[in-house]
């Protein structure tokens, strides 16, 4: 282990934020994968120790921001080498905690017969196979800077517990917000959190010289704002946004999506989209904000 650290300089000018998870197998490792995944971080299941120094020969090299290890007893040789294991990643981070999920016995025995997985221990008797888990990693849980019981908690409830016990370093991973417009003739997006209806607004297809243009064209543009209630309308949707999006990444949602519908997709809803860019342009860049027009070209 003392050539590892050797061949590895210990002053990177750039560290990451490491996170660790272990635990009792079924208590909930590979959903808090997903639910940390979702929210920007570079995940890593079971990687054997000797691995460890070129992964971040090769990830420092890609400025990998956030990353999760989880390290369990599917890893063969990682109680032997954990100690080495957590030595490592805390040198290695900027921050760095290992946290331990748990379970109690007839809790991971009903998550066993539901996903109707084989323990990584059990042979014919998944009871013996927990005991005999609990008992190895008896000293492993001892070192945890948090230990997570997930008996009571499903797997909606998880997030809301595990992501407290990593506050700050939540906010540097990624948070997406996309703008689209679209046309109701052609369905609802079914990624949309929120849709915004612009039918009641006079309709460009029905002028002669406008039909075949679409919103990103001069004339449409000047056509719909021509009315007072399309500009109220942008208004309030802009107003909602700068109110609504920054409490969205504080309750460390990953992405947003707002829609916003005409009857095609090709003239009001563009147009409105495109003028809450402009309107928007101070935070754009701060919230990750994408615009997209599903329809236009329909």
């Amino acid at each position: 282990m003392r050539r590892i650290y050797d061949d590895m300089e210990e002053n990177e000018a750039f560290k990451p934020n490491i996170l660790l998870i272990s635990g009792i197998s079924g208590s909930g490792k590979s959903s808090a994968l997903k639910i940390l995944e979702d929210r920007g971080f570079f995940c890593v299941d079971n990687m054997p120790m000797m691995l460890l120094p070129k992964f971040f020969e090769l990830g420092l090299s890609a400025k990998l921001i956030n990353i999760l290890f989880i390290v369990d007893i599917r890893e063969k040789s990682f109680l032997n080498e954990f100690e080495d294991y957590v030595k490592f990643l805390r040198l290695k981070s900027s921050f760095f905690k290992y946290i331990f999920f748990e379970a109690r016995d007839e809790v991971v025995i009903k998550r066993y017969s539901e996903t109707r997985r084989k323990h990584p221990l059990a042979a014919d008797d998944i009871n013996i196979a927990i005991k005999k888990e609990r008992y190895l990693l008896n000293n492993i849980k001892l070192h945890a800077d948090v230990v997570l019981d997930t008996t009571d908690v499903n797997i909606h409830d998880l997030e809301s517990i595990l992501l407290p016990h990593i506050g700050d370093i939540i906010y540097n991973s990624t948070f997406a917000v996309k703008i689209l417009s679209f046309g109701f003739k052609y369905g609802l997006p079914l990624e949309a959190d929120t849709i915004f209806d612009a039918r009641f607004i006079s309709n460009p297809f029905f002028v002669p010289s406008l039909k075949d243009l679409t919103g990103f064209n001069r004339e449409v543009r000047e056509y719909v704002l021509s009315f007072n209630e399309a500009n109220k309308f942008i208004e309030y949707i802009t107003d909602f946004l700068t109110f609504s999006i920054p409490l969205y990444r504080k309750e460390n949602k990953s992405y947003f999506t707002v829609a916003i519908g005409c009857t095609g997709g090709v003239h009001r809803s563009v147009v409105i989209a495109e003028e809450i860019k402009n309107r928007l342009g101070n935070i754009n860049d701060e919230y990750g904000i994408s615009y997209y027009h599903r329809d236009v070209n329909k």
